[in-house]
């Protein structure tokens, strides 16, 4: 197979090292230029471009995916196709043209639903009960172009992760790739249009949405901390300042909650738990401002002071 990759996520770097290992290499990675990350804002290469660099395989990072000369010497290159997986970047049609069997774009989940870009999060955060991922040749529009292949990943882990939903939907959807893309390119598949009427659309985690509101179900604080683990976490507001939440579970209301405001915080199991405006969220692993990760009952060993308090 005669093709390039583009991505720059660790979605992404996951797909192309499953690629790697099993001896089907693009010749060419496309990714993004690196950025300004972590609180010192040193500036990084994409996830993909670190596992590039350690592999030497051939790597560009445009700034300009309409620059004249990247646009010449993409068509030089003479791709078969293009397998793209969350790139970052919208791709524009003078490019989306010259591949002879398209842009191939793995999608993690089972579009039309939760077009957009955080369609692990989101699927979480709704409660789903099922997802899995979709391979579409790419038009114009986002998320928009017909259906190749699509294989669905029931989400029977009621703990899982946002982190750990993305390796397995990374895995899932390269062994859809490897197993379908001979009959692609033999034109064997006939792509199937996507439901317009069944659309739905996901936007990027702001920072609002990183914050836990106490008045709200215990199950859905559940949720909300799994979608965000392990970016960019969950968290609440003390008096000492910001703790993130990282794991735990929600547990119906009982004597332990009588006469409990929303916010408010009590010991359940020997664990930080937190009441909600129904039911309450038993803390398993926290981050205290300017400390390591650790255990709830590890932290209130020294940190009586927060079983006074309402967290915000």
């Amino acid at each position: 197979m005669h093709y390039i990759f583009f991505g720059s996520s660790e979605f992404s770097q996951r797909v192309l090292a499953n690629l790697v290992e099993a001896g089907k290499p693009p010749f060419l990675v496309i990714t993004t230029p690196a950025k300004a990350a972590g609180r010192k804002k040193n500036i990084t290469p994409s996830a993909v471009q670190i596992y590039t660099e350690k592999i030497r395989i051939q790597t560009l990072a445009p700034d300009n995916l309409k620059d004249k000369n990247f646009i010449e010497e993409f068509r030089n290159y003479k791709p078969d196709f293009v397998f793209l997986t969350a790139y970052g970047k919208i791709i524009p049609s003078v490019l989306l043209k010259i591949p002879s069997f398209g842009f191939l774009n793995l999608h993690p989940s089972l579009l039309p639903h939760f077009r957009g870009a955080t369609p692990i999060q989101s699927v979480i955060l709704a409660g789903e009960k099922e997802t899995g991922v979709t391979i579409f040749l790419m038009d114009e529009a986002l998320d928009h172009g017909p259906i190749l292949f699509q294989q669905k990943y029931k989400l029977e882990d009621k703990k899982i992760t946002a982190g750990e939903l993305s390796e397995k939907l990374a895995d899932l959807g390269t062994e859809l790739f490897l197993k379908n893309i001979a009959k692609w390119l033999k034109k064997e598949i006939i792509p199937q249009p996507q439901n317009e009427a069944q659309a739905t659309y996901c936007s990027k985690i702001a920072a609002i949405d990183e914050r836990i509101n106490w008045q709200r179900e215990a199950e859905t604080i559940e949720r909300q901390v799994r979608a965000l683990n392990p970016q960019p976490e969950a968290l609440t507001f003390s008096s000492k300042g910001v703790i993130k939440i990282l794991q735990g579970f929600s547990c119906e209301d009982s004597f332990l909650t009588l006469n409990k405001k929303p916010g408010e915080t009590f010991i359940f199991e020997n664990k930080l738990a937190i009441k909600c405006g129904k039911g309450f969220y038993a803390v398993e692993k926290l981050k205290p401002a300017g400390k390591k990760i650790m255990p709830s009952n590890d932290f209130l060993l020294g940190n009586q002071w927060i079983l006074k308090e309402i967290l915000s």
